[in-house]
């Protein structure tokens, strides 16, 4: 118990170590070093994961699934950059995991940059219903979800896998999407090779963006290929007009459904965005490999913490919640 409230003076306070030494001094819990303080608080590491572990089986909240979604765990995955401060700039990655209906992280990963975001970092079981932008778009992240029996719904990038259809044939994809109607959702059957697996049938489900989406996103391509000295293709920037999305789930959920859905995979990217500024989880004050891992759980502690403070008030809404269908700029 000691132990665990000198660390949150230094994770939720920002105490120094010096400062932790004078609080243990002052309060009477023990005579000990800044040094002494940081050696304890680097074998905590496996002791905030677990704790965290145990917290991530509650909920926040829990609203209704809609039907065609009864039996599933909707999870938001996405990952999020922490550099080290000073000159050596070492960059971990939180690989994170949401449930999105319970508004509560049921997984994380913590890595070095090397590791790249993939569904690989996360365990699927059945009935899970995976929601991932762009980076997870790959064979590998779809052959990891089908061997653990659980779903999808990822984002496409141009070159990302090849489609076929029922007769082994290539898809092509940008002529099917341009004889699309504005506002219409296309709704393409196809089948994709996975590894291992042979071809699985999935479906293809895509809207196209408004004129302000279109234009935005276009200006956003340009400044990555100034940023980068680099030049997007033609076809990969038309395919950016388009929200693109392939899925698992059956035509029990629409395509509508599916774009809707979606939409709320933002709720892991507003988790960031708390994490990082109330928290203060965007910079690392650590260079020594033990400090950084239970700096990095020890904030996440802190964040499953809140989270399950909140689930204890009625400040969340109850009932089901609205997925939108409107097109997503």
């Amino acid at each position: 118990g000691d132990l665990m409230l000198l660390s949150m003076f230094h994770l939720l306070n920002g105490c120094s170590l010096l400062e932790v030494s004078a609080i243990a001094e002052l309060g009477g819990i023990a005579e000990l070093s800044d040094v002494a303080f940081m050696k304890r608080f680097e074998g905590c590491a496996a002791w905030f994961e677990h704790i965290n572990a145990e917290m991530a089986n509650g909920a926040v909240c829990n609203y209704e699934l809609p039907a065609w979604l009864v039996g599933h765990r909707v999870i938001a995955i996405d990952a999020s950059d922490v550099v080290e401060k000073g000159r050596s700039g070492r960059t971990y990655r939180l690989h994170y995991a949401m449930d999105i209906f319970k508004m509560k992280g049921i997984q994380y990963r913590i890595t070095g940059q090397a590791t790249g975001e993939t569904l690989s970092n996360f365990t699927v079981a059945l009935g899970d219903l995976f929601i991932a932008d762009r980076a997870y778009g790959t064979i590998n992240s779809i052959a990891h979800c089908l061997k653990g029996g659980a779903d999808f719904i990822l984002r496409m990038r141009k070159g990302c896998f090849t489609l076929y259809d029922a007769e082994g044939k290539t898809v092509d994809l940008l002529e099917r999407l341009r004889l699309l109607p504005e506002g219409t959702e296309a709704d393409i059957s196809a089948f994709v090779d996975t590894k291992g697996m042979g071809r699985m049938p999935v479906r293809v489900c895509a809207i196209r963006k408004d004129k302000n989406g279109i234009a935005n996103s276009r200006k956003r391509l340009k400044r990555r290929d100034v940023r980068r000295q680099t030049s997007t293709s033609k076809e990969a920037v038309e395919l950016n007009d388009y929200i693109v999305l392939v899925t698992s789930l059956g035509f029990e959920a629409s395509a509508a459904d599916v774009l809707g859905l979606y939409r709320l995979r933002w709720q892991v990217e507003i988790c960031f965005k708390r994490m990082k500024s109330l928290l203060e989880y965007g910079e690392l004050p650590k260079r020594r490999e033990g400090s950084v891992m239970a700096w990095l759980n020890g904030k996440l502690m802190i964040a499953l913490l809140i989270e399950k403070m909140l689930s204890g008030t009625d400040f969340f809404p109850t009932g089901q919640v609205s997925i939108q269908k409107e097109p997503v700029a």
